[in-house]
């Protein structure tokens, strides 16, 4: 069993979060999550055609880590591993810009016990300033993001993020945010 399942050493840590390199055995943390039907809508804009496994999600998580960062995400004061994120660089055509350090943010909290505490929000803003700041990136932009997933969509706006483009009719959503936005931002916040 391979131990840094996502192949990088990056450790970042929140008020409350630790965010670690992904390994082999949160896989099968995973799947109880990804079986119930409120959490797998929140995160695939269409279900899989097979039964979730570890197998399956290690599948996905292996074009993930090759394209980025891929996180668990800890929570501190339990030591429970909560959820994962990625710092994907760009894989979609829609999303890339010529010239343009572009990179994707998918996460998920697993735990529907969890949700509402602000730990999607406190983790994405942690990966937001950790890409502007240490990559350099150009633009981030969290992709497919499901019009009516009304949580997603409001943890997005909150980090000051606008929709980008929208897909399939307007059913699925595109955000980004920009450095120039970003920057814009943290000075407002000083």
């Amino acid at each position: 069993m391979m131990d840094n399942f996502a192949g990088h050493s990056l450790h970042l840590e929140t008020a409350r979060l630790r965010l670690r390199p992904f390994e082999d055995g949160d896989f099968e943390l995973a799947v109880p999550f990804y079986r119930d039907p409120d959490f797998l809508n929140a995160m695939e804009e269409v279900p899989p055609d097979e039964p979730v496994t570890a197998d399956y999600l290690r599948r996905a998580g292996k074009a993930m880590a090759e394209q980025g960062f891929l996180f668990a995400i800890v929570e501190k004061a339990s030591g429970r591993t909560i959820g994962e994120t990625c710092l994907q660089w760009m894989n979609l055509d829609r999303g890339k810009i010529p010239g343009e350090k572009v990179m994707r943010l998918p996460i998920g909290i697993w735990d529907k016990s969890l949700w509402g505490r602000g730990y999607g929000k406190e983790a994405a803003r942690r990966l937001m300033t950790y890409a502007f700041e240490e990559l350099g990136i150009d633009r981030l932009c969290p992709m497919d993001v499901s019009a009516d997933n009304a949580r997603s969509v409001a943890l997005w706006r909150s980090l000051g993020m606008t929709v980008a483009r929208e897909v399939d009719g307007g059913r699925v959503l595109d955000f980004e945010i920009s450095r120039t936005e970003y920057e814009r931002m943290q000075r407002e916040e000083r």
